[in-house]
């Protein structure tokens, strides 16, 4: 029987699975637990359900046996992205996102889309130009941004959110684990060195540190069990204040223009037929009022 060694497993690697694994569960558990999605962006989660379907387009032709683990975890990455889909769209309440956060999503894959071809050529050469190569590196650097509207989402929302320290650590750790483990392929034995993986790894990274110390260096807590990120909190970080401070202008002229949206709890279900959060947070918390 062959060990995870001949796969070239380190204890990174295994880690890195691991804690994305962890991830997953984790905030399937929260929404659960709070019978709520409140604070998790649908975006990022459709996002990561597009990354992992372009990625894992192996599974079509290898063998489960060949790597089993590697096979379980695609599967459960799929599965667990389109459950967590069904869940905040089918099942519990969720915070509605605006058109910009809709809009950046759409950036995110369509410069994605727009850069994988070019950026495999560049680095690939033509040898391994495929069908197949194009769709992995896409995967890659849409993964990099994937949380873009999660972050918006955080800074805009006024209630609580299931997202917590534990997801972010364990999230975040997982690509960093994996940089550890493409530096340790490298400068061992094998001198195997994966230039996409690695640069937008780490600029997934480095976003994903940059909001975790914003998230547990933030001033304020509001509500109950949840915390809100909010333009002062953001000013600690870097990359997002950057990212988020686009839309500071619009957003306070918005909330000056509707002053009856302060408390928009208090308003009940809309229209919509919108349903209450197991904590009293509507689904349609964000939007205007009808």
């Amino acid at each position: 029987m062959l060990s995870l060694h001949h796969y070239h497993f380190n204890v990174f690697r295994i880690l890195g699975d691991l804690s994305h694994t962890v991830s997953k569960c984790i905030l399937i558990w929260a929404i659960h637990a709070n019978k709520s999605a409140e604070g998790v962006s649908l975006i990022t989660q459709i996002l990561y359900a597009v990354v992992f379907c372009s990625r894992y387009l192996d599974l079509f032709w290898t063998s489960p046996s060949h790597i089993p683990w590697n096979f379980v975890l695609k599967l459960f990455y799929i599965g667990s992205s389109f459950y967590i889909i069904i869940l905040m769209t089918r099942i519990y309440a969720r915070t509605r996102e605006k058109e910009k956060a809709w809009k950046l999503g759409s950036f995110c894959l369509g410069g994605s889309v727009a850069a994988a071809p070019l950026l495999l050529l560049i680095f690939k050469k033509w040898h391994h130009y495929d069908f197949h190569s194009v769709m992995w590196t896409l995967s890659e650097i849409l993964e990099s941004v994937c949380v873009l509207p999660q972050l918006v989402l955080l800074r805009q929302t006024s209630v609580p959110t299931v997202i917590d320290s534990f997801y972010l650590v364990t999230l975040g750790s997982y690509r960093a684990f994996y940089l550890l483990n493409w530096f340790v392929r490298y400068f061992g034995a094998e001198h195997y060195f994966e230039p996409i993986a690695t640069i937008f790894g780490t600029i997934q990274t480095a976003f994903y540190l940059d909001f975790a110390w914003v998230y547990w260096s933030r001033q304020r807590v509001k509500l109950r069990n949840g915390g809100v990120v909010d333009a002062d909190d953001l000013s600690r970080g870097f990359l997002v204040s950057h990212l988020a401070s686009q839309n500071d202008t619009e957003e306070e002229e918005e909330q000056v223009a509707s002053p009856s949206g302060q408390n928009r709890r208090e308003q009940g279900p809309t229209r919509w037929g919108a349903k209450w959060g197991a904590r009293g947070i509507s689904v349609s918390a964000d939007e205007d009022p009808a």
